[in-house]
């Protein structure tokens, strides 16, 4: 249904050198009989970002990205601002008879956690899915997108009108993997002090968590539902999405549902508890919050992080409507109650003219109170609105532009509002 937006009417006009798509090249496998086939496709994007912002790097170690759990886009900060990134992803899909599925999705970048790293290569998706004659009913395993949230199913470039992902899946908030505080109230002063946090904070989604994992799947009457063990939470960072047997142990479980209403109305909800931790936890003198009173934990697997997501999508001519609330729970060493925060956004994108269309999303974090520890409550982080507007056009069925920039404004002592604005260049292969 969003593809069938974008794709649209095309224009005419003005149109570039479109890259060969590798079936035109051959590369492809199909065998004699035709049960077994090996199709290669991919997308190549150049792009190009400036930030800008008041924010001033720590006076006792200047190149220290002392606030970036503030704010993700500082990230691309280099300089006066600017930055730039190439982006190939190829996927090979892989057909045996009429019950087995693979995909291999090689990727090649500098990475979602660091924008200032070398370009490399790497396997992004790599699974095995096994279904019945429908292909509504199976399971699967390997390394694939988490089914948490409503963003993985369409946060490839070509279907996305915007450079970034939501607010609930980009922003990071205070909540740090490796380090905890002493009390609630000492937990409290986290978002005074930047330069003490110097290792970036979790955000409640990690963009497209690509975990290892296993899912089944199936329809109950009109709903189709999914269930899923993932190796790490939805807040871990990418190096914990990596192949480890002690994030199987205890993995993250996730269940989500998708009720098609209507050709036009699309429904859905998911949730999620696991494991958030990076490291294990030593000196730790109270139980898990909310949690019955026993010995102190030990090991990073007793505290969890627990979201619940709910999104509808509304498509009504050339316009397309989505929303999404997430409430994200936490577990904190050391914190007699789960910090708390209620995340959404609001995207409304439309066709304006032959091949163009634009967009715009509303986000915001709410960050909910805790015990300040002298009677009164006190919200653990401060509130993040974010406003974004984009246009793109399509040069063609396989090819187009996105201009796209947003406005973030964050409640903080000194001035925390960042202006983003970036370039898209993408080439379906």
């Amino acid at each position: 249904m969003v593809g069938a937006l974008l794709v649209g009417p095309v224009g005419v006009g003005a149109q570039i050198p479109e890259l060969p798509t590798f079936e035109e090249l051959g590369l492809e496998y199909i065998s004699k009989s035709g049960s077994t086939q090996i199709l290669l496709s991919g997308q190549f994007d150049l792009e190009g970002f400036y930030v800008s912002n008041s924010w001033e790097p720590s006076t006792v170690e200047p190149d220290r990205c002392d606030a970036c759990h503030i704010d993700i886009a500082r990230e691309f900060q280099q300089g006066d601002g600017a930055n730039h990134l190439q982006r190939l992803r190829v996927f090979a899909d892989l057909f045996v008879g009429d019950h087995l599925y693979g995909l291999v999705e090689l990727r090649g970048d500098r990475g979602r956690e660091r924008f200032d790293a070398d370009i490399r290569a790497r396997i992004e998706q790599v699974f095995l899915r096994l279904t019945t004659s429908s292909g509504t009913e199976g399971v699967q395993a390997g390394r694939f997108a988490s089914p948490f949230g409503s963003y993985a199913q369409r946060h490839l470039s070509a279907v996305d009108p915007f450079l970034n992902a939501p607010l609930p899946y980009d922003y990071r908030t205070v909540m740090n993997r490796w380090r905890w505080p002493g009390s609630d109230a000492g937990f409290l002063t986290w978002k005074d002090q930047p330069e003490d946090i110097d290792i970036p904070g979790a955000p409640p989604v990690w963009d497209v968590p690509y975990q290892w994992g296993a899912m089944v799947f199936g329809r109950l009457g009109p709903i189709d539902l999914r269930a899923a063990a993932m190796n790490s939470a939805p807040s871990s960072h990418p190096n914990a999405w990596d192949f480890s047997s002690d994030g199987l142990k205890r993995p993250s479980l996730v269940l989500a549902g998708r009720w098609k209403v209507t050709p036009t109305l699309d429904i859905g909800a998911s949730y999620d508890r696991g494991p958030w931790l990076g490291l294990r936890t030593p000196n730790v003198s109270v139980t898990p919050p909310d949690r019955p009173s026993g010995p102190a934990p030990t090991d990073r697997q007793d505290f969890d992080q627990e979201l619940v997501s709910f999104d509808v999508a509304v498509a009504r001519g050339p316009m397309m409507l989505r929303a999404e609330v997430i409430r994200d729970t936490w577990e904190v060493p050391n914190m007699e109650t789960a910090p708390a925060s209620v995340s959404g956004s609001l995207e409304v994108q439309t066709d304006v003219a032959a091949g163009f269309f634009v967009a715009g999303r509303a986000g915001m974090v709410d960050f909910r109170s805790i015990d300040d520890g002298a009677g009164g409550r006190e919200d653990w982080d401060y509130d993040v609105q974010r406003y974004e507007g984009a246009i793109g056009y399509r040069f063609s069925e396989r090819a187009g532009i996105l201009l796209s920039g947003y406005r973030q404004i964050q409640e903080v002592r000194e001035d925390g509002d960042t202006d983003f604005f970036g370039l898209r260049l993408w080439w379906l292969l």
